[in-house]
């Protein structure tokens, strides 16, 4: 039996209420724990790399509807300690856990679970011989990939996954939200390998209509269908002794994913109307911004176009992970935008980085290149300030940023006189209500039981009491 009290002691107050970075963010092993209703109160960054998940976007969640095994959700269950092997999809090996329930003078305070892959099975099935840490200094990458703009510790390690891949012919699945730069690597690979004297075409699977999408890939023969004037030759003819980059591989239809398949393990196929078996000879690089796991879950994606596919998995990094590169980034952006608009370069003021910096970028790289060119489009001087900035970016650094520094931690009355303990309490559980929405959500974020702000919220009034 785990005793919670320990951990509660030993704990440092962040974000979500707490956190147990000082204790176990440099375990080798994974770490997940769940307080008594639930809820992921802390995962380490082991856990994150083991499970493929983001604690940003876990933290508070309920274990009910996370979808990373069912241990830790039978533990919760049964408050129980157990111990064995769990298969994960994105694991390339077997997952050995234990969890334990935790408990504060003899009340259940939630689980503790703890992970760690098979070592022998990793060591056997790590095809690309990464190393598991080391430092910046260390990472030399070859001309193709230093391209790629970038100095943060986490997409050199993707650049050189991919440059390791290169060197060889195997599938490679690019895995990454829409803007990170999926087909910049695809081709950063391509050139850098044996075949750059080849061909390299793109297509994008969801761009195309389903009822076209064969003919794009696979082309047609004269006649094959109402408005085939003559042959078309499919992209992976063309690609022929090269490269072929499918991106937005998820959105391919069920019936082209057999197809695929059929080229993925014999390389050949046929044009639609055609009897001719074509034969080719090329090297494939999928890329998707969608789960392919949960969509096998789900029956929307071929388990075995997967695995066909995810011989080598290069996960690229969101901007918001990598937020030293933003000023890299920008500086590159105005300097090229700047050339092909025929324009003075312009130059930003240390708020105005500060303020594109802290924004958290969803649309990624490609949004942060779309708003340096509408920043120089609209500019009408040489320095940009803040003011200059979309204001869905810098209204939100004012308020996190400017405001909070301005205002300090103690706010004084309009007398600028102390308020009372009482009034202080009001306002912070007011803010954390309309902040986070609920009970919850906001006893994660003020370190205090749902149940004690309940209680808070109707002695000030801030909800109606029941009854």
């Amino acid at each position: 039996m785990a005793n919670f009290s320990y951990l509660n002691k030993k704990r440092n107050v962040g974000k979500g209420g707490c956190s147990y970075s000082h204790l176990f963010d440099h375990f080798q092993e994974g770490v997940c724990i769940i307080n008594e209703f639930g809820n992921i109160a802390y995962m380490n960054r082991a856990y994150e790399k083991i499970f493929h998940v983001n604690n940003f976007l876990q933290e508070g969640k309920s274990i009910f509807v996370t979808k990373n095994d069912d241990f830790i959700l039978t533990a919760f269950r049964e408050k129980k300690s157990l111990k064995g092997k769990i298969q994960f999809l994105k694991a390339s090996n077997d997952i050995e856990g234990s969890a334990s329930p935790l408990y504060e003078e003899n009340q259940f305070k939630g689980i503790i679970a703890i992970y760690r892959k098979d070592v022998m099975k990793e060591k056997e099935t790590n095809i690309l011989n990464l190393p598991t840490s080391f430092e910046e200094r260390e990472i030399q990458l070859d001309h193709p990939f230093l391209k790629i703009i970038g100095n943060s510790i986490s997409i050199k390690k993707a650049l050189l996954r991919a440059q390791k891949a290169s060197k060889i012919l195997s599938t490679v699945l690019i895995i990454g939200e829409s803007g990170t730069g999926k087909e910049l690597v695809a081709k950063a690979i391509h050139e850098n390998s044996k075949r750059n004297n080849g061909p390299f075409v793109a297509i994008n699977c969801g761009a195309i209509p389903s009822e076209l999408l064969e003919s794009e890939l696979f082309g047609h023969e004269q006649g094959a269908f109402t408005g085939a004037l003559k042959r078309k030759i499919g992209k992976f003819e063309r690609a022929n002794q090269g490269t072929i980059f499918l991106d937005e591989i998820g959105d391919l239809p069920m019936e082209m994913q057999v197809k695929l398949l059929r080229v993925l393990q014999e390389k050949e196929f046929e044009r639609i109307g055609g009897n001719e078996t074509i034969h080719v000879d090329i090297r494939i690089i999928a890329a998707t911004n969608k789960n392919l796991e949960e969509m096998i879950n789900k029956e929307k994606f071929r388990e075995d176009l997967y695995y066909r596919l995810n011989v080598i998995p290069i996960e690229l990094p969101p901007l918001r992970e990598r937020t030293k590169d933003i000023p890299l980034l920008i500086e590159y952006f105005i300097k090229k935008i700047s050339q092909n608009m025929e324009v003075d370069s312009v130059k930003l003021t240390k708020e105005a980085e500060a303020c594109l910096t802290a924004y958290e970028w969803p649309g990624n790289i490609r949004e942060l290149q779309n708003t340096v060119e509408r920043i120089i489009a609209l500019a009408d001087e040489t320095i940009i300030d803040i003011e200059h900035i979309p204001r869905n970016i810098s209204n939100l650094y004012k308020i996190h940023h400017v405001e909070q520094k301005s205002i300090g931690l103690i706010n004084m009355n309009k007398k600028g006189a102390l308020a009372t303990l009482e009034e202080y309490e009001k306002e912070i559980i007011k803010m954390a209500l309309n902040t986070f929405g609920s009970f919850n959500a906001a006893g994660n974020a003020l370190g205090v039981t749902h149940k004690t702000v309940a209680s808070k919220a109707r002695k000030y009034k801030i909800i109606e009491s029941e009854g």
